[in-house]
């Protein structure tokens, strides 16, 4: 039976890594950004979400003037008129990041290839959660009423999609996997 067992663990030995350094990776990247003696001093999905208010803002400006909308930033704030939304550090991308990067930093590649995933994968998630904030917060503003339901079942499962996709295409372009 132990026998068994440690055949077992052996021949899945690669597998059992993987999932053992992604699960420990996503613990500590979760703790990073919860861990309250953590975020007075460094508050990393705040940071993200400052930075995605202020390039949807840039966005949303440039196509205020084309289409007619006056919009306003303060802090994580955006707003036009008497709408407004809060871009959270729920809503700052930080999270499929994180879990973007565990899987990549778990995954039996060269150093060089989860360089390349980390940066591919970063640029990709925050653009879209760029796109994201900037289309919600048009959808708030004029179709109020989809707001919610967009927000909630469309464009959080949207970002997710577009992190798994991105971490597929980096596997399968740039990863050397084992056995290929």
């Amino acid at each position: 039976m132990l026998r068994r067992l440690l055949a077992a663990l052996a021949a899945n030995w690669l597998t059992i890594r993987v999932v053992g350094a992604f699960i420990l990776l996503i613990v500590v990247f979760f703790s990073a950004m919860t861990y309250t003696p953590l975020v007075r001093r460094f508050d990393i999905a705040s940071l993200i979400a400052q930075l995605a208010a202020w390039m949807a803002w840039l966005l949303l400006k440039v196509l205020g003037l084309v289409v007619g909308f006056d919009i306003f930033k303060n802090g994580t704030i955006l707003g036009s008129g008497p709408f407004e939304v809060d871009v959270s550090p729920a809503c700052s991308g930080a999270v499929p990041t994180m879990i973007y990067l565990a899987a990549v930093f778990a995954y039996p590649a060269s150093g060089r290839a989860k360089l390349i995933g980390a940066a591919l994968g970063m640029a990709i998630i925050h653009t879209v959660n760029v796109i994201r904030v900037s289309s919600l917060f048009l959808i708030g503003l004029y179709f109020h009423r989809l707001f919610h339901e967009t927000h909630v079942y469309v464009a959080q499962a949207l970002v997710v999609a577009i992190a798994v996709a991105t971490w597929l295409y980096w596997a399968g372009r740039f990863a050397d996997a084992p056995g290929r």
